[in-house]
């Protein structure tokens, strides 16, 4: 395994600190390693990556590495940041990662080394039961199923020492019951709530606070950064090393939470802690009851105006539906009515205070999220985008900034720990030019100063190729006689397409979309063509017991958007056959990729070239990383697109890819397949 030499030289110093040392000992043959981890063995690629590492928390250093699938990238940063000690902030993409770092990963490493190290995981207020909040989730709940749930949740919270609900078998991640059984910072009571002392959530920020090593989020990290308060600022400080792990995920995460969010769920959940409040310290001092209802039926009134299919609107696209204006005035009525009842009740309860504010709260942050600011050019708001996510029960209002790198240069030039950014999909084209900048970690952003000559750069960039040998492992098979993505029938012919490769494939097939609206249509011909096998649809079920389902069903085929494109880990037979419908571009209608469009044309570049495929490139990537996944894989990737291989900037694309050996006929690819059952 090889790192990009040129790119090495350029801004990777020769390791000379003594922990790169040290790390160049264990990552080499003889290690005390492989005693302790008896499937480890020597990589290259790892050990430079395990020295660069090191330098960099030496250094205090920035450093963005890519290092592709198979190179061990957990370990390689793990171990020099235990060696080094101090407390170490590890952030992840998703918490099934962090649970997988904790539970497996950071053990390993600390047994291998023999590191007394105190570690936790530190989730997000919505990850941890809310003891208050269980105590009225009855009122809420109907139907036998879901009171028997609600009765495992309380005995579970009554034996687990934690409250995490990922601990909990068996309950779905996008359960309701979840919502009714953890807070957010809007209903939690902070220091008034009785149940305070005994705080799922309190416990594990004090825990957090105690330990040498805490595995975060990347949502958990931009909320604290949004000033929402989940316990990752008190720790930033006083953290030696932050290492941000899946961090191509960065910058489309921080632009959610920079930015300001109102929901109408927001406004369902404050109406029953309203009348649970009233009912409880003020029965008969106001009709609770009404007021309740009229504020979540105002709520829904919101919603309802919206169009009926799940989607994302503009500003503009919802300021002229029809009815739109009437019901977000009959709202903030209703949320200006309700402040004023609890106002003038205020002395019952500390609760009723709480809840005056989330009223004065929400009727501003809907005020402001209407606001024309088409006339304000040289406000604030210039920057910013505004759309809304239509959900099938809710809507969320959303304003956000068109890039985090701003507020994120300027959090790396107030700290000097070192950081460490990773990822296998960093560069494009080999260059991290489109990750720096999405980072603001350029020298005229201010995220990574110049340096007098001589002097070690604290930002610096290493590439680490896989191990693994794709010409031999891998097929690839671009089809030539499939109609455009734009042109009828394609979706159709995609369907068609996959059920004579999966016929043939002794494995897993996975149908990798771009849209919903195809993943559902695709799913449907599949079943009708493919009756003998088992085929999993992404509105089935959660995304962990559809996966779930399909690595225990032989020759199963799983059909899925956007959240199925990386992620996944699934070696062996379990996935042999990937197929992605289209190039992954962002939709141009979309609010947000429209406004970074013409916001990048403004200043006289090109937005398909500095945005639209760069995003498309790492997209692509991540959809291909499906498929090899140890160095015993093999399989078939299909890309259902011509331009792939038609057009000057789809062979842009295809360079991206990992180098399979091309296939052009679809017989060839199932040959292919038909070996290696």
């Amino acid at each position: 395994m090889t790192s990009d030499p040129a790119l090495a030289s350029q801004a990777q110093p020769e390791p000379v600190t003594a922990l790169a040392e040290h790390c160049d000992a264990l990552f080499s043959p003889g290690s005390p390693l492989q005693a302790e981890l008896p499937q480890w063995s020597v990589r290259e690629g790892q050990r430079a990556l395990a020295m660069a590492v090191a330098d960099a928390i030496s250094d205090r250093a920035i450093l963005m590495a890519e290092a592709g699938t198979g190179t061990g990238k957990t370990l390689a940063y793990l171990i020099p940041a235990l060696l080094h000690g101090g407390r170490v902030i590890i952030s992840t993409a998703t918490r099934n990662l962090q649970d997988q770092l904790y539970q497996k990963d950071l053990p390993a490493a600390r047994r291998a080394l023999g590191a007394a190290v105190s570690t936790c995981v530190l989730k997000g207020r919505s990850n941890y039961v809310c003891l208050y909040r269980l105590q009225r989730a009855a009122e809420w709940v109907h139907g036998r199923h879901a009171h028997a749930q609600l009765r495992r949740i309380e005995q579970f919270a009554r034996s687990d020492a934690r409250g995490d609900l990922s601990a909990l078998p068996g309950l779905e991640e996008n359960s309701a019951l979840n919502f009714l059984v953890t807070s957010t910072t809007d209903n939690c009571l902070g220091a008034d709530c009785p149940d305070y002392k005994a705080c799922f959530v309190m416990k594990a920020r004090r825990e957090a606070l105690a330990s040498d090593v805490v595995i975060i989020n990347h949502h958990l990290f931009f909320a604290d950064l949004a000033l929402r308060g989940e316990g990752v600022n008190e720790l930033l400080p006083t953290a030696d090393t932050l290492i941000l792990d899946e961090a191509h995920q960065l910058a489309e995460i921080g632009v959610q939470f920079l930015g300001a969010r109102t929901s109408t769920a927001q406004v369902v959940d404050l109406s029953r802690d309203l009348l649970a409040a009233g009912l409880q310290h003020a029965k008969g001092l106001a009709d609770w009851q009404t007021l309740s209802a009229a504020l979540e039926r105002a709520a829904r009134d919101l919603r309802l105006a919206a169009p009926q299919n799940p989607g994302r609107l503009s500003q503009p696209q919802v300021l002229d539906l029809p009815g739109w204006d009437v019901a977000m005035h009959d709202l903030q009525a209703r949320l200006a009515l309700t402040a004023q009842v609890l106002s003038a009740h205020g002395e019952a309860a500390p609760e009723f205070e709480r809840l005056m504010d989330r009223c004065t709260d929400l009727h501003a942050a809907f005020s402001r999220w209407q606001a024309d600011t088409s006339e304000d050019d040289d406000s604030a708001d210039a920057a910013q985008v505004r759309w809304a996510d239509v959900g099938s029960a809710h809507l969320r209002l959303q304003a956000a900034p068109l890039s985090i790198a701003p507020a994120f240069a300027a959090l790396l030039a107030q700290r000097s720990q070192a950081w460490i950014f990773t990822s296998a999909t960093l560069s494009v084209g080999g260059s991290f030019r489109h990750a720096r900048a999405a980072l603001g970690l350029t020298p005229e952003q201010g995220g990574c100063t110049p340096v007098e000559q001589g002097v070690a750069p604290r930002c610096r960039e290493l590439r680490v190729a896989s191990p693994f040998d794709y010409a031999e492992q891998g097929r690839l098979l671009v089809p030539q006689d499939l109609p455009l993505p734009n042109q009828p029938g394609h979706s159709e012919a995609v369907a068609a397409l996959a059920a004579r490769l999966a016929a043939s494939n002794g494995g897993g097939t996975f149908v990798l979309t771009t849209t919903l609206r195809a993943a559902k249509l695709i799913a449907q011909q599949l079943r009708a063509l493919l009756p003998d096998r088992t085929v999993l649809e992404q509105f089935d079920e959660s995304k962990a017991a559809l996966l779930d389902r399909f690595a225990r069903t032989p020759q199963s085929v799983l059909v899925g958007s956007q959240s199925f494109w990386e992620g996944v880990d699934l070696p062996g037979d379990r996935l042999t056959l990937v197929i992605i419908d289209k190039l992954p571009f962002a939709p141009p209608d979309d609010p947000l990729t429209a406004a970074r469009l013409r916001q990048i044309e403004a200043e006289g570049r090109s937005g398909f070239a500095d945005y639209s495929m760069p995003q498309a490139a790492l997209s692509l990537q991540q959809g291909a990383g499906r498929l090899i996944r140890t160095e015993s894989d093999r399989g078939v990737l299909v890309v259902c697109d011509r331009r792939l291989t038609a057009t000057g900037w789809g062979r842009q694309l295809l360079a991206s890819l990992p180098p399979f050996t091309r296939v052009t006929q679809t017989a060839e690819a199932q040959d292919f397949l038909r070996q290696l059952r």
